[in-house]
């Protein structure tokens, strides 16, 4: 009887184990397949800390990075993908409110080479500042940010994003607040 009991006990723990090592097998190859197209879209401020938080007077870097994991050429609109970009850097209150845009102008030519299509594996990056006062602060970007912004309220602010790569659209927002 005791033999019995020993080995169903054992049997059991046999089959759980066994069904748990499934289960992790399962999981972590969807965790660790990469996606197509990845983007990111942070906040960086002066010390060129990715932060989303941010006083009244600081200058505040919009980082947007989007980067082709295929091995195939993602094809853009060139038009269509520029209206994109400039669209994810509209600024917006927490209430859905739109505030204007962190830049003044942009360079055509220098934003027309980073609307063409993408290359297997390349990643590209598009930077906007959005100044209350001058600074140092090393950036690349077509975006003018010459002028300088009036400070933002206190408060909760979004920048919204629709990506179309090739037959893929992203979307997504980031939010930040000024304290």
């Amino acid at each position: 009887m005791m033999k019995n009991l020993l080995l169903k006990q054992f049997l059991s723990l046999l089959l759980l184990s066994g069904v748990g090592m499934i289960a992790l097998s399962c999981s972590s190859d969807e965790d660790t397949e990469p996606q197509a197209v990845a983007i990111s879209f942070k906040t960086i401020n002066e010390k060129g800390e990715y932060t989303s938080v941010f006083n009244s007077e600081d200058n505040i870097l919009f980082d947007l990075n989007i980067t082709n994991n295929t091995g195939d050429t993602l094809t853009v609109n060139g038009n269509l993908f520029l209206d994109e970009i400039l669209s994810a850097f509209k600024l917006h209150s927490s209430s859905g409110a739109f505030i204007g845009y962190p830049f003044n102008g942009i360079d055509l030519l220098k934003f027309q080479t980073t609307t063409s299509n993408f290359k297997p594996h390349e990643s590209r990056s598009w930077q906007c500042l959005y100044m209350t006062h001058l600074t140092e602060m090393d950036y690349q970007s077509p975006f003018e940010s010459k002028r300088l912004k009036d400070p933002l309220p206190k408060g909760e602010y979004h920048l919204l994003y629709s990506l179309t790569l090739g037959i893929e659209t992203k979307s997504g927002k980031i939010t930040f607040k000024i304290e």
